[in-house]
C-alpha cells in the first residue's frame, strides 16, 4: 500500500491562508498525491471556510485540553488531485473570523487553539485503524505534533515525525502557564520543560519542541538551513538546531506553474511565452495606467509583497531616488507594517508620475506587475525561500534579489555566470548596494538586447516546480520509513531527538 502522509498545519490554499505557508499546504500535497502518496492535509475549521462538499465524519474524540476534554469532530473532503483535507471542528476555538487575530493583534488564546489543533491529530492518528506513517507539521502551530508523536502510540507503531520551518521568526512563545495545554502527564511534563525542549527564557516555545523532537526538520530552501545554524539567522534557537544538525534538511520550495504562467495568464492584456516577450511592452503600458505613472519607454522596476522590515522595504523606499536617477520608473505593491504604508504613500506623493504605490492585495494586479516590468526587486533582509522571485523568473523579468536564504538558491547572477544567469544578486542590503544591482541589470539590458532576451528566456525555462521539490521529501520520507525507530525516542541515526536522550 502507498505510504500514507498526513500533513499538520494552520493554512492551506485556497481555504485559508495569509501567506506563502497556505502555498505550501496547497501545492505540495498535490505533488505528493500525483507522486502515489496517500496524503490528507489537516487545518483548523475556521468560520471563514467555505464547507461546501465536506462531509462529517461519524463519531468524535474528547480531546485532552488542560484539565478538561473538548469534544472534537473532522469534516472531510476528497480534492479532486486525491489530496483528503480535513477540518478540525471545535467552534469555540476556530469559528472566528481571523486566522490568527483579527487585524491590529493576535487572538489571546492561540496558544490553547493550536495546541488543540495538534493534540486532535495526534489522538486521531493514534486510534486509526489506518494511521500515517509520517506526521508532518509545519511552523511553530503544528509543531507541538512531533512532541505528540513521542507518546505511547495506542494501535500501531509510532509514526515517524517531520517538522518543516517556514520562518524561524514565528516560534509559539508563550507564558509558562501555557505549557498547560499540552496535556502531559507529570513524568512527561518535568522531561519536556527542560531549556533544550520547551522551556523558553521562563516561558515555553511551541517552535523549539517540535524542533527538538521531531525525527526530521526541513526549511524552505537549501542556503537557509544553513543560515539557522548561525546567530545571526537562528533567532535564539541556533544551538538547539546546530546540535539536530543530521536531521536537518533543506528543500526548496515550488511555484504554482498553473496560477503563474503567462502563456494564460488572463491578468495580462495578452499572454506570451518565451517566443513573444514582445507582449511585455502592453503590459508595461497597461501597468502604468494602473498606477498612474506618465506614459514613457523608461525601464519599468516593481517590487510586491508584504511591508515589512524583513521584505527590506525600509531599504527600497531610502534606495528610491537612487533608482529614479537611473533613468527608471518603479511601481510598487503591498500592504503590512503602517509606518512603512506612510513612507511609501509620501514617495509616491513627491514623485507622482514616476513613482506608482498601491496599498493593499491584489491578486490580479500582483500578475500584472509580474509581467509588465523589466525588473523586480526582491531585498529581503532573510527570505527562507521566497515565491516573488520564482514568479518572475517564469514571467521573463528578470529578479534582482539580495543574496541571501532562498533567493540565492533560486537566482543566478548573470555577472557570475555569464550566458548562464537568470537574475541579478548583491551583497550586503543598503540603498547603495540595490541601486548598484539595478544599475547593473540596466547595462545589460540597454547594452545588448539579444542576450537580454536569452536571460529572459533562461529565466523562464526555470523548474521549480511542486513535482521536483515533492520528489525530494519522497526521498526523505522512503529513507525515514526505511529507518529503526528507539521505541518513544528516535529514529536510528546518531542525531537522537533531544527529547529522547
Amino acid at each position: 500500500m502507498a505510504p500514507s502522509i498526513w500533513m499538520v498545519a494552520a493554512e492551506a490554499g485556497p481555504l485559508a491562508q495569509v501567506g506563502g505557508l497556505g502555498d505550501v499546504l496547497r501545492g505540495l500535497p498535490a505533488a505528493l498525491a500525483r507522486a502515489s502518496f496517500r496524503v490528507r492535509r489537516f487545518l483548523p475549521a475556521y468560520g471563514s471556510i467555505d464547507r461546501e462538499g465536506f462531509v462529517l465524519e461519524e463519531g468524535n474524540l474528547a480531546v485532552p485540553l488542560g484539565a478538561a476534554r473538548v469534544p472534537v469532530r473532522f469534516l472531510s473532503r476528497r480534492e479532486p488531485e486525491g489530496v483528503v483535507t480535513t477540518l478540525v471542528l471545535c467552534e469555540e476555538l476556530f469559528a472566528r473570523r481571523g486566522i490568527y487575530g483579527l487585524p491590529g493583534g493576535e487572538y489571546a488564546d492561540n496558544a490553547r487553539r493550536f495546541a488543540l489543533l495538534s493534540r486532535a491529530v495526534w489522538e486521531r492518528a493514534r486510534r486509526s485503524d489506518d494511521p500515517p506513517d509520517i506526521l508532518h507539521a509545519h511552523d511553530w502551530h503544528a509543531a507541538p505534533v512531533p512532541l505528540f508523536a513521542r507518546l505511547p502510540p495506542g494501535r500501531g507503531a509510532r509514526p515517524r515525525s517531520v517538522l518543516t520551518v517556514h520562518n524561524l521568526g514565528y516560534q509559539g512563545r508563550f507564558a509558562a502557564e501555557e505549557i498547560d495545554w499540552l496535556s502531559l502527564s507529570g513524568p512527561e511534563r518535568a522531561r519536556v520543560f527542560h531549556p533544550e525542549i520547551l522551556a523558553d527564557d521562563g516561558g515555553v516555545n511551541f517552535l523549539k519542541v517540535g524542533i527538538a523532537c521531531a525525527d526530521r526538520i526541513t526549511t524552505v530552501s537549501p542556503r537557509h538551513a544553513e543560515e539557522i545554524l548561525t546567530p545571526e539567522f537562528g533567532f535564539g534557537l541556533d544551538g538547539l538546531l546546530r546540535g539536530r544538525r543530521q536531521a536537518l534538511r533543506g528543500i526548496l520550495n515550488g511555484a504554482d506553474y498553473d496560477a503563474w504562467n503567462p502563456a494564460n495568464d488572463r491578468s495580462l492584456p495578452r499572454p506570451y511565452g518565451p517566443d513573444g516577450l514582445e507582449a511585455k511592452a502592453e503590459a508595461a503600458r497597461t501597468l502604468r495606467e494602473r498606477f498612474g505613472l506618465r506614459r514613457s519607454d523608461r525601464p519599468l522596476i516593481g517590487a510586491l509583497g508584504r511591508l515589512a522590515r524583513q521584505k527590506g522595504f525600509d531599504v527600497l523606499a531610502a534606495a528610491a531616488p537612487g533608482l529614479l536617477d537611473l533613468d527608471a520608473d518603479l511601481v510598487l505593491l503591498g500592504s503590512g507594517d503602517p509606518s512603512l504604508e506612510a513612507r511609501l504613500r509620501d514617495l509616491a506623493d513627491g514623485l507622482a508620475g514616476r513613482v506608482g504605490v498601491r496599498l493593499g492585495f491584489d491578486m490580479e494586479l500582483a500578475h500584472l506587475l509580474t509581467g509588465g516590468c523589466d525588473l523586480l526587486l526582491v531585498p529581503s533582509r532573510y527570505e527562507p525561500c521566497g515565491l516573488v522571485q520564482m514568479h518572475a523568473l517564469r514571467y521573463g523579468t528578470p529578479p534582482v534579489v539580495h543574496r541571501t536564504g532562498g533567493l540565492a538558491d533560486t537566482v543566478l547572477d548573470e555577472d557570475d555566470r555569464p550566458g548562464r544567469g537568470t537574475g541579478f544578486a548583491f551583497d550586503g542590503l543598503t540603498p547603495e548596494s540595490l541601486v548598484g544591482a539595478v544599475r547593473r541589470a540596466l547595462r545589460h539590458r540597454a547594452g545588448a538586447p539579444h542576450a537580454w532576451r536569452a536571460l529572459q528566456r533562461r529565466a523562464m525555462a526555470a523548474d521549480f516546480s511542486w513535482d521536483r521539490a515533492a520528489g525530494e521529501y519522497a526521498a526523505l520520507y522512503e529513507g525515514l520509513m526505511a529507518e529503526k525507530i528507539y521505541g518513544a525516542g528516535g529514529t536510528s541515526q546518531g542525531d537522537e531527538p533531544a527529547a529522547g536522550r
